[in-house]
């Protein structure tokens, strides 16, 4: 069969290249043509990329800062999107076609047996902070076979202004999986049926990830920095943490204004060379998800620093791989990389529930 997978895969941002790429290698492993429907929202295409974050940042208030943020932040936009096209187009099977609304893709259906939404967020509010009913497969006809794999609502709640909508929307799907437990409890408390499964990311084994990474010795020791939310206080403790280890401190991120941040600035690179880099850290300090699912799936030891938004991701794989202790709790806590992570317990827990996660995935395509 050909699954048509939508998901937010055109973020410059490495989780959401991999989760697509891990859904694409998955469907194709059960003996099924993948497809990553080409969507891009108006507002995030690259003329308009800036504006559209503009318009949501602390930098919109006059037009001085408007200007500021405009003049300084395109060029970091444009090449990270640039390296990113790049790496989507080598990686990932899209549609020939190019949608930048749900009217469109009404309009001109790609053709499929099953439409799917996939992961990372979909259900959340996008770039203007609204709901796109276009990753609820609100484009594909009533008579179409409609399912979800570990879809994100990114939140606990949802406005009351969207509720009916996505009842609605959720409705018409035959099948719903949600990645969060939260995810879970949302859509039940909304009258629809969930399952939980693994993110994406984890329906590939370590061993399969380990095939891309890059045929390269690791010569020094380090603690590697990836770190997507703006706090200060988890850069200063980075810089601590690699000095109390006797360790270098190498940062890795997809912007380059980050190399004014602590540690050696590793720019953009290649998604193979990301996870190397992950792989063969001795410490691992991240906010990300998607960070730390590949900790966990490489079996890096890591700290967790919960961001102040969209954090019960991080919390629910973790609880999942029993591995909550890993947060960091204070930024005077140095002793937590005293403690390694035991990953025999771990592995099993994670092998468990990425072969209960891939079953269902297979069964809900070819029901």
């Amino acid at each position: 069969m050909k699954v048509a997978f939508i998901t937010r895969h055109t973020p410059s941002n490495y989780g959401s290249v991999l989760q697509a790429y891990a859904t694409q290698r998955t469907i194709e492993r059960f003996g099924h043509e993948a497809v990553c429907i080409n969507y891009i929202r108006t507002d995030e295409l690259p003329e308009n990329q800036t504006k559209t974050l503009l318009s949501v940042s602390r930098w919109n208030k006059n037009t001085a800062t408007r200007l500021l943020y405009s003049v300084t932040q395109k060029p970091v936009f444009d090449a990270a999107r640039k390296r990113f096209d790049r790496y989507r187009k080598n990686m990932l099977t899209l549609t020939d076609e190019c949608w930048n609304t749900p009217e469109e893709l009404a309009q001109n259906l790609p053709k499929a047996d099953v439409y799917m939404t996939g992961s990372d967020q979909v259900w959340n509010t996008v770039g203007t902070g609204v709901i796109d009913p276009a990753y609820f497969l609100s484009f594909v006809p009533d008579d179409k076979k409609k399912i979800a794999y570990a879809g994100c609502f990114g939140t606990k709640t949802v406005h009351d202004g969207d509720r009916d909508n996505i009842i609605k929307w959720l409705k018409r799907y035959e099948h719903i999986t949600i990645r969060e437990k939260s995810g879970v409890e949302l859509a039940q408390s909304l009258g629809v049926h969930a399952e939980q499964v693994l993110d994406p990311t984890f329906l590939m084994s370590q061993k399969d990830w380990l095939g891309i990474l890059p045929k390269k010795e690791k010569t020094e020791s380090y603690v590697l920095v990836y770190q997507l939310h703006p706090n200060k206080e988890f850069q200063t403790y980075a810089k601590e943490f690699a000095k109390r280890n006797k360790m270098k401190l190498i940062r890795v991120h997809p912007y380059f204004h980050h190399i004014f941040k602590p540690g050696k600035f590793v720019f953009c690179p290649p998604v193979e060379e990301f996870l190397w880099y992950i792989k063969n850290a001795d410490y691992f300090l991240t906010d990300s998800f998607h960070g730390t699912s590949f900790a966990i799936g490489l079996n890096t030891q890591f700290v967790d620093v919960l961001p102040n938004v969209y954090s019960e991701r991080n919390r629910s794989i973790l609880a999942t791989a029993g591995l909550e202790d890993r947060i960091l709790m204070s930024y005077d806590d140095f002793k937590i990389a005293d403690t390694p992570i035991d990953f025999t317990a771990v592995n099993q827990k994670i092998n468990a529930e990425r072969t209960r996660s891939a079953e269902i995935l297979k069964k809900i395509i070819e029901e």
